[in-house]
């Protein structure tokens, strides 16, 4: 299992704690993937996903929290919405390059870096 490289992220100026739950702990329902919790700075993934998926599921709920903290709502404009998304984002990975790398990093791209690396 491919796991989040921190506990924690900053999201704008906030703590988040990042939980991986296991689907039989009735945590999250059968049919959730992760789950923000604005109001107590969590962010619950379950256990079970494949690697890539982890991943789009922890960049998912992160930018939850970020339309959360951004006041972001669904009358916003589209340039409204788009531009501080994109700060938002920036500003989470710039604040938590760990987890940045590990999110951006594929599982190709793992493959190809240690064939490389083994060839040279």
């Amino acid at each position: 299992m491919d796991l989040p490289p921190a506990k924690h992220v900053d999201i704008m100026a906030h703590r988040y704690t990042i939980k991986v739950e296991s689907t039989r702990s009735g945590v999250m329902s059968d049919d959730e993937l992760g789950r923000c919790h604005t109001t107590e700075n969590v962010i619950l993934i379950r256990d079970d996903l494949p690697p890539d998926a982890m991943k789009d599921v922890t960049l998912h709920e992160i930018m939850h929290a970020i339309h959360f903290h951004m006041e972001l709502a669904d009358e916003s404009s589209e340039e409204s919405f788009t531009s501080r998304t994109a700060t938002g984002l920036r500003t989470v990975l710039v604040n938590n390059p760990m987890l940045c790398k590990w999110i951006f990093e594929s599982e190709t791209t793992k493959k190809t870096s240690k064939k490389n690396a083994t060839n040279t």
